[in-house]
């Protein structure tokens, strides 16, 4: 039993507490950074697409020419928000997730008229 209050008065001791608060705090930021640089890119992916989608009769832009124009955009619109450039894995996220988006709004579709013609 003695030696369960050592380990008790080692374990918040000042020179162990200390440390581990840091280490904490330190892992706590990370998280939120990366957690936060992810919501950046969904955010700006999904309204990135929208615009596209809205615009590129207008412009003149099919197929492969909307993923360049998306990155182009995507590129301009995350150095707003995070002061850099993306690196090359956040825009594969942000294609990725576009193209997902995409996908999603076509099956939408196809499913509302699937019920439309049904009902």
């Amino acid at each position: 039993m003695k030696w369960l209050k050592v380990l008790w008065n080692v374990i918040t001791s000042e020179s162990v507490m200390e440390p581990l608060i840091i280490i904490l705090v330190g892992y706590a930021l990370q998280v939120y950074q990366r957690n936060h640089k992810y919501q950046i890119i969904a955010d700006t992916t999904v309204d990135i697409v929208d615009y596209i989608e809205e615009h590129y009769k207008e412009w003149g832009i099919k197929g492969n020419q909307k993923m360049e124009k998306f990155i182009e955009l995507f590129i301009e619109e995350y150095k707003k928000a995070t002061g850099r450039v993306p690196k090359g894995e956040e825009i594969q996220t942000a294609k990725l997730r576009a193209e997902a988006h995409v996908q999603r709004a076509r099956r939408g579709d196809a499913v509302y008229m699937r019920n439309r013609k049904v009902a």
